[in-house]
């Protein structure tokens, strides 16, 4: 059976945690997105695709725009620990950039969406 891409599967993850906090997880789009998370099927992956698409646009903007906010959330947060990291001292007065560590293009199953 083939699996998701790694990178989609967080993806697919943070996706996940927003369709779940916008229409409830008893919702059978949040179901299903949960459980191609979870199993990190394909076949899973295009069910919740199509369950998706049959959403209205005014709630996958919700949607995009919950995603959008945990990702960056997501990505701040990895920086957020108090220990100190000896190794990185001398680097310490260079600025960080978020984008440093996305990854450089756009999960597959957000590619050519009528968001």
């Amino acid at each position: 059976m083939s699996q998701i891409d790694p990178v989609d599967r967080r993806a697919l993850g943070i996706l996940s945690s927003a369709i779940n906090k916008q229409l409830g997880i008893s919702n059978i789009v949040s179901r299903e997105v949960t459980r191609a998370f979870k199993s990190g099927e394909i076949k899973d992956l295009t069910r919740a695709g199509i369950l998706f698409d049959t959403l209205p646009r005014w709630q996958k903007m919700e949607v995009q725009q919950e995603a959008q906010d945990q990702a960056y959330l997501s990505v701040e947060g990895a920086d957020n620990n108090t220990a100190r990291r000896w190794d990185n001292l001398s680097f310490r007065h260079e600025s960080k950039q978020f984008d440093e560590e996305l990854p450089v293009r756009l999960p597959s199953f957000l590619i050519d969406r009528d968001i």
